[in-house]
């Protein structure tokens, strides 16, 4: 009986995740172009706002404050992030720039961060909340065991917590071709990369899902990384739909890292950032990179061009 009560007890403490749980998260705010002028730049914040609200989808945003200092629009860019408190959803530090921690000095780095905090504490201060996750640029951790590690030791220190990512699909790639297709007025070469995204998104999810139960033995909440862009202005909608028909529960960057797999170890250092599923097993990374799957040739040819 005793060993049954422990049994039961252990099970009780796993995570229980009754279905599949995702976090959506936005980088490279307020812009990640190309942009016609600020009124496009406020027409797709809003459209990502307003599509969130509607899907009940708890987005975070990830902050770089340099793209709210523009002469004469700095009033209606900082209104930018006010709209997207105003609809309940959350914002984060990434970083005053955007810089590449791989080669940026650690003290700078570490400036870029608190320069890059100093509007949106304050407006998240106003409603209530405060300033809690930070995301690196380009997923780079770090150019040294060493740095990384007194880098995460300052970020500590400062209240933060780290906004890992499980999920990327390259939606920067499609975007590119979407946002001059928007510019020149081409809805044919618009839905072309629209749908191809959604398609190439949802299959990223299959992929991670499986990389999860290999690795893992079981599901985790993921954590989706795109940009505050045209494509995802007019395209994440589907993609919300399409993760609900997967069984996919939206929920908050907190709860997500609740799971415990977020405490383990990241082992990665290099140039480029990769999933948190292949940072905690270092070895397999580029065996990982080599078998996910690939954007369609033509479209990383119009891309490369």
């Amino acid at each position: 009986m005793k060993i049954l009560s422990a049994i039961f007890l252990f099970l009780l403490s796993l995570p229980a995740i009754s279905q599949k749980q995702v976090v959506i998260t936005i980088d490279d705010l307020i812009s990640n172009g190309p942009f016609i002028d600020l009124a496009h730049i406020q027409h797709v914040n809003q459209q990502v706002i307003d599509t969130a609200v509607s899907f009940e989808v708890p987005v975070i945003g990830f902050v770089n404050e340099q793209k709210l200092h523009r002469k004469n629009e700095e009033v209606a860019r900082k209104q930018i992030l006010r709209n997207w408190l105003e609809g309940g959803l959350d914002l984060g530090n990434h970083t005053y720039s955007h810089p590449s921690f791989y080669n940026t000095p650690l003290e700078d780095f570490k400036n870029e961060v608190i320069k890059g905090e100093v509007f949106t504490s304050s407006l998240l201060e106003e409603y209530g909340s405060k300033m809690r996750y930070f995301r690196h640029p380009f997923l780079n951790t770090g150019p040294d065991s060493l740095t990384k590690a007194k880098f995460e030791q300052f970020l500590s220190e400062q209240g933060y917590t780290v906004a890992p990512v499980t999920v990327e699909s390259g939606d920067y790639i499609f975007n590119k071709m979407y946002a001059k297709a928007v510019i020149e007025g081409d809805s044919s070469e618009m839905k072309a990369m629209g749908e191809a995204y959604v398609s190439h998104t949802l299959k990223m999810f299959e992929w991670y899902e499986g990389v999860a139960d290999q690795t893992l033995g079981r599901a985790i909440p993921h954590i989706y990384l795109c940009h505050v862009n045209p494509l995802n202005a007019d395209y994440l909608g589907e993609i919300y739909q399409g993760l609900k028909d997967k069984g996919y529960e939206f929920i908050t960057l907190e709860d997500a890292l609740k799971d415990p797999v977020f405490d383990n170890t990241d082992y990665h250092i290099d140039k480029w950032g990769v999933s948190w599923l292949y940072r905690w097993d270092e070895g397999k990374v580029k065996e990982w990179l080599m078998a996910e799957p690939e954007i369609a040739p033509e479209i990383l040819k119009k891309y490369n061009q």
